[in-house]
């Protein structure tokens, strides 16, 4: 099964949400780290699922 990993921006224009707001669903802890996305070699940058 293959996944497509996304940047918070395309994953902004995909669902039609601001950008900033899914930053903020991030920070809330409502995107929980494992399920919705990942850091990918300890980065900062989270890719998500």
């Amino acid at each position: 099964m293959s996944q497509t990993y996304l940047t918070t921006e395309e994953l902004a224009q995909r669902i039609k949400y601001d950008a900033r707001t899914i930053r903020n669903q991030l920070k809330d802890s409502v995107l929980l780290e494992g399920v919705h996305y990942f850091r990918p070699f300890g980065g900062r940058k989270p890719l998500y699922v």
